[in-house]
Order: structure tokens, then C-alpha cells, then sequence
């Protein structure tokens, strides 16, 4: 079984890609389970149908901290994909990273995780810098994480804190990273900065995620890119991507850099000066 986790900076594109992947390796006739661990509860949207699912953290407190029967919160797409969201706190009220433990727990005694799954994706918010969000690396429960990336220094910056906690618990629970996913944002020597950083730290990119207009065509058809436009160039990327993933032996324990390396390397890049010149004449059309 594929264990997997999908970590990255907040708005990146990582739940896009965590369902579109979902689905390609439904279409290989793989039985998916993807777990969205987020408060916002909108890993797998694109399944939904319009209908929003309960989530683990709702029924608990429906239930007065009972816990909930599995069909209550397991659910599946009309493609087979199944899902779960563990769902979080009002904002500003609680620790969503308590509500993951607290659905691994669910989980574990229900036997949900134990089922005939061909994988299992987690879709993990941000930075590792919350115990609850490490839980899928800290309780071993993914081996591999896939972490997304663009050219941008925050994502990077992200990235970094991300292989920090692979390399933390890489020996106690044999995770190990499995690679960047690079969704493309346009940005000067963006390819080439991601494939220098994922090389710095000891591993590879998989994937190169063009920005595509078919992603927010899907997303109005709630749907993902894999079943709306199935012909697109864009659903053959995420299904070479998930390909990439089953067959990955690339697999390696990172080795993070420190904050002045990553600074020293993503400014030695140098944005060419003709490029600055396109930039200038946009903005100028545009005031």
C-alpha cells in the first residue's frame, strides 16, 4: 500500500493536486483513500457534488465526543475515490493539529486504516511546525511525502521547514521524501530554482505542474482535471505525475538547508534585465 502525504505552503495548489492524483490512480484502478488534514476542510472538493461532508471534528461534537460510525465520515466520489475530512475548530477556538491526533485515533480503532487500499493520501496543511500536523510522519502513518513547490521564496522557504520535519523523524519511523511537485506560478527560472533546491537538499523534482486555465475551468464544474477535461494536456500531466509516484524509487532522507544557505541559493538566480523591462512596461499599461 501506498502511504503517502502532500505537505506545502498554504495556497500552493496542494489540495488540486492531492485529488487530481486521487483520481488518476482511481482511473488505474487503484481503491484511493485520500484524508484531508485541513480545518477548512476542502482536500477533496472536487468530489463533493455540491454537497459539503461532514467531518470528523463536527460529529465528535454532535456525538458529545463519541466516536462517530465510519459511514458517517467516509465517503466516496461518483468515481470510486474515497474520503475524509478531519474537519477543525472555529477560528481563533481549539487546535486543529489536536483534531488530527484525535482522528487517528477514530481511525486506528475502527480499523478504517487496516482496509484494502491500494494508497492512502494525506493532504497536510503548510509547515510541519505543529505535532498535529506531523502526525502523519510522527505516527508513521505516511512513508512517503511529496511536498509541492514553486518558484517563490516562501514556498521554498516552506519546503525546507518541510524536509526539517522529514529528516526529524525520518529514522524513528522510516519516512523518507519522495520528491517536489512544481506548480508552476510563472516566475523567473522558476524550473531551474526548484530542480537547484530539490538537488541541494539530496532529491528530485517529479513533476512539473504547468499553470493551466483547464484547473479553475474544472474547479467552477466542481470537479477535478482528470475527470472534467479527461482529453486535456493538463490531465496527462497529473496522470504521468501519479505514474511517477507509483513507480518513484527516488527515494532519499533530506538533508534541510540552513536559512542563509536558502537565501544565499534563491538569490543567485538573477532575474534577467530584459524581463525586468517586459515587467515595467506591464505595470506602466496598467496604472
Amino acid at each position: 500500500m501506498l502511504q503517502i502525504a502532500f505537505y506545502g505552503k498554504g495556497g500552493i495548489g496542494k489540495s488540486t493536486t492531492v485529488s487530481n492524483v486521487s483520481a488518476a490512480l482511481q482511473e488505474m484502478d487503484r481503491r484511493v483513500l485520500q484524508v484531508g488534514c485541513d480545518p477548512k476542510a476542502d482536500s477533496s472538493r472536487p468530489f463533493w457534488d455540491g454537497n459539503r461532508p461532514p467531518t470528523v471534528i463536527n460529529l465528535l461534537k454532535d456525538d458529545r465526543g463519541r466516536d462517530p460510525e465510519v459511514g458517517k465520515y467516509l465517503h466516496k466520489s461518483a468515481s470510486g475515490v474515497e474520503y475524509i475530512e478531519v474537519g477543525g475548530p472555529e477560528p481563533g477556538v481549539g487546535c486543529a493539529g489536536r483534531g488530527i491526533l484525535k482522528m487517528f485515533e477514530i481511525l486506528e480503532d475502527a480499523g478504517v486504516l487496516d482496509d484494502d487500499y491500494d494508497a492512502v493520501i494525506y493532504d497536510v496543511l503548510g509547515d510541519v511546525v505543529c505535532g498535529g500536523f506531523a502526525a502523519p510522519l510522527r505516527a508513521g502513518y505516511a512513508r512517503h511525502v511529496y511536498v509541492v513547490l514553486s518558484g517563490e521564496y516562501m514556498a521554498m522557504y516552506a519546503a525546507n521547514n518541510i524536509c526539517k520535519g522529514i529528516a526529524n523523524y525520518a529514522e524513528r519511523r522510516n519516512v523518507r521524501l519522495g520528491g517536489f511537485v512544481v506548480n508552476c506560478r510563472n516566475v523567473p527560472s522558476e524550473i531551474e530554482l526548484c530542480e537547484a533546491f530539490a538537488k541541494a537538499v539530496g532529491s528530485h523534482v517529479v513533476a512539473v505542474v504547468p499553470r493551466d486555465v483547464v484547473v479553475a475551468k474544472a474547479e467552477r464544474k466542481r470537479a477535478t482535471v482528470v475527470e472534467a477535461y479527461p482529453q486535456s494536456n493538463q490531465a496527462e500531466v497529473y496522470r504521468g505525475l501519479a505514474r511517477a509516484i507509483v513507480n518513484n524509487k527516488l527515494i532519499a532522507t533530506p538533508v534541510p538547508l540552513s536559512d542563509e544557505q536558502l537565501e544565499e541559493l534563491y538569490f543567485s538566480f538573477k532575474v534577467d534585465d530584459d524581463l525586468d523591462d517586459e515587467m515595467d512596461a506591464e505595470m506602466a499599461a496598467t496604472a
